[in-house]
């Protein structure tokens, strides 16, 4: 299983880095999705607190979501890095953000329980299960919010046959591309569906 895994994380890290071409539009339009997908949701739509990533390298860029989800009013926390965890600190337009060994610092207090989580990931399959870089850094930050909806952004390239999950990856609840919205038919929310 480890050894399907790090094919695919050679396969789809290579695959991602060719998009860089169109890469802000699509970020643009998976924005837009997340954004629609939060509004045309109950529940969701509730939501006051979103705590989410800043892009590294070819992940799909988060600054037009931030942006949008900043208009609309969401309290937002970027991830933040730190020794040998992950914190999400709240954020505001112009914070300054440090980037690190293994992704960026923010200072500022930190935001507890957020409602949504949004994560980057490497591929994922139709079932919303997700590959990151390895080392499980985000399968053990989403353990620790397990009543947090839990959505990825990709680029719909990024979509494998099989992700080869295991007992320890954490499902997404929804994965946005620019394409579709993948939801997770086994989920327990059925408030997504």
């Amino acid at each position: 299983m480890t050894r399907k895994k790090s094919y695919l994380r050679k396969v789809f890290l290579k695959k991602r880095k060719t998009i860089s071409i169109n890469s802000y539009q699509y970020s643009e339009l998976i924005a837009n999705k997340l954004m629609c997908f939060i509004n045309s949701n109950p529940i969701l739509k509730k939501s006051k607190k979103l705590g989410i990533y800043w892009q590294l390298g070819s992940e799909v860029n988060t600054k037009p979501a931030l942006a949008a989800l900043n208009d609309y009013g969401m309290k937002i926390a970027i991830l933040s890095s730190e020794k040998k965890s992950f914190k999400f600190r709240k954020w505001m337009p112009n914070k300054n953000i440090k980037k690190n060994k293994l992704g960026y610092k923010l200072e500022g207090p930190i935001m507890e329980s957020p409602d949504i989580i949004v994560c980057p990931l490497l591929c994922f399959d139709k079932d919303c299960n997700r590959l990151g870089r390895g080392g499980g850094h985000y399968d053990r930050l989403l353990r620790s919010y397990p009543k947090s909806t839990k959505i990825g952004l990709a680029y719909s390239q990024q979509l494998a046959k099989e992700v080869y999950s295991e007992k320890h990856d954490i499902q997404m609840d929804a994965i946005i591309t620019e394409k579709k919205i993948y939801l997770n038919q086994n989920d327990s929310k059925e408030s997504l569906k």
